[in-house]
């Protein structure tokens, strides 16, 4: 990482004017707007709008390179920029970066989008126009000690529109435990009927269950907070039943390493993409 320190004449400022919304696009009045290195706080008006006047002599310019000495992204491939951080009670705490605007002494406008803080551990799609917190359900195994289908029984309550899914996944697991955890995130089919070997051969057992059938690709990354995580998928979700769900617990046929795991760990958290 770069840093580059401006010295020069404290009578010297640079602009920054911007937006704070939250994700929703609803503006955040009084929200706490501040830049790095600058120790002033400043706060959004009724319309959620900043205008930022920073002294050149406190601002600290940044640019992210990675270990080869790359940018990290085409964001930060040009311009050195400023971090820019607003926060309110009651939301999760959001970074910017904005960039410098050649032959101008300010910087390009920022919109920042707050997430609101959920009050107890859980996941919470990001809805149509608030989060839909998903219910959890009790994974059940049908079958025989030598096959078994692992799924959940009810169709779950909570609807998401179809496209991408955000999620902020609320919880005390450190970073290391979550990555052991092993989470997943699945696309379910209903299976009514099944073949079940026994002790005679396979035999078609009544399942009942909504099992997993393919594997979802999402992103996870942390935000300011020791809690909260966005969970993003990588692709559009289209129709259909999906569920997050720890070590891969819901393509196991082994039911002993079902119930090998803490009670809290033998669920599902299932929803309906329509």
């Amino acid at each position: 990482m770069l840093a580059l320190l401006l010295f020069g004449c404290t009578d010297d400022t640079r602009g920054v004017e911007g937006i704070v919304k939250d994700i929703w696009g609803h503006p955040v009045p009084e929200a706490t707007v501040v830049a790095e290195g600058v120790m002033a706080r400043h706060y959004t008006d009724a319309n959620g709008k900043f205008t930022l006047e920073l002294p050149v002599d406190e601002l600290v310019l940044r640019a992210e390179v990675d270990d080869s000495g790359k940018a990290e992204d085409d964001v930060l491939s040009g311009p050195l920029g400023l971090r820019i951080l607003a926060g309110k009670e009651g939301f999760i705490k959001a970074r910017g970066f904005a960039k410098e605007v050649p032959d101008d002494e300010d910087f390009e406008a920022l919109s920042l989008a707050l997430y609101p803080e959920p009050d107890h551990p859980g996941f919470y799609a990001v809805g149509r126009a608030a989060y839909v917190e998903l219910g959890r359900q009790r994974i059940q195994m049908v079958g025989t000690d030598l096959k078994h289908y692992a799924g959940i029984q009810d169709i779950p309550e909570e609807t998401l529109p179809p496209g991408k899914v955000d999620l902020v996944f609320t919880t005390r697991l450190r970073p290391s435990e979550i990555a052991q955890m092993n989470l997943h995130l699945s696309k379910l089919e209903f299976v009514n009927k099944g073949r079940v070997k026994g002790v005679f051969g396979a035999e078609d057992n009544l399942v009942n269950l909504w099992v997993a059938k393919d594997d979802v690709a999402f992103d996870i990354v942390g935000f300011d907070t020791r809690e909260d995580y966005l969970l993003s998928t990588r692709e559009p979700l289209v129709a259909g039943m999906y569920a997050f769900h720890a070590h891969d617990i819901l393509h196991e046929e082994d039911e002993r390493v079902l119930y090998t795991l803490p009670k809290e760990q033998q669920v599902a958290f299932p929803f309906e993409v329509r």
